[in-house]
C-alpha cells in the first residue's frame, strides 16, 4: 500500500503575534467553521459590504455561540486573555481571525487596514483614505451577493458568482 505525504495541501494554522508573545490557531473544524462563516456574514452586513438582513438560520447559528466561547480563535483567546490583552485588542484579533478563515489573509488584511489603521484627524472619507497600497475590501458581487427576491420574510445569501 502506498502513502501521500498530504502536509503541502493541509490548511497551516493561524500565527498572530503580539507583543513577544506568539498565538497559534488551530484551523476550525466543522462546528467552528459554521460559527466562523455566520460571524462573517454579520461582519459584512454590519460593515455594509453586503446587504441585511442577517437572515434568521444565520442568526441561529450565531445565538448559539456561548458568552465566553471565540470560534475564530478557538482556545488561544483564554491564552490571551491570561497574558493581559486589553478586550479591544482580543477582538480585534478575533474579527480578523474571523475574515482570514472565512475570506483568506489577502481579505483579512484588507480589512484590517481599513478599520484600523491610524488616520490623520481631518482627511479624506471621514476615517481617512485606505493606507497606500492597500484596497478597501471590495463590495458587491465580487465578495457576495445578496438576492432581493424576498423568501419567508428574508434575503438569502450566497457565494460570490464568477463573471
Amino acid at each position: 500500500m502506498s502513502a501521500v505525504d498530504f502536509e503541502q495541501w493541509a490548511v497551516p494554522p493561524l500565527t498572530l503575534n503580539l507583543n513577544g508573545h506568539t498565538y497559534v490557531v488551530q484551523p476550525p473544524d466543522v462546528e467552528r467553521a459554521k460559527k466562523i462563516l455566520a460571524a462573517a456574514v454579520r461582519g459584512e452586513v454590519n460593515l455594509g459590504i453586503v446587504l441585511g438582513p442577517v437572515p434568521d438560520e444565520i442568526q441561529a447559528i450565531l445565538d448559539d455561540i456561548g458568552p465566553d466561547e471565540h470560534p475564530a480563535l478557538g482556545n488561544v483567546w483564554q491564552q490571551m486573555t491570561a497574558d493581559g490583552l486589553p478586550t479591544l485588542t482580543k477582538d480585534r484579533m478575533a474579527y480578523y481571525a474571523v475574515f482570514y478563515w472565512a475570506r483568506g489573509k489577502e481579505y483579512a488584511d484588507n480589512l484590517a487596514a481599513v478599520l484600523w489603521t491610524p488616520r490623520e484627524p481631518g482627511s479624506a472619507g471621514g476615517g481617512g483614505a485606505a493606507p497606500k497600497g492597500s484596497s478597501r475590501p471590495k463590495t458587491g458581487r465580487r465578495t457576495a451577493w445578496a438576492n432581493q427576491t424576498k423568501k419567508a420574510g428574508t434575503r438569502t445569501i450566497g457565494q460570490s458568482r464568477k463573471r
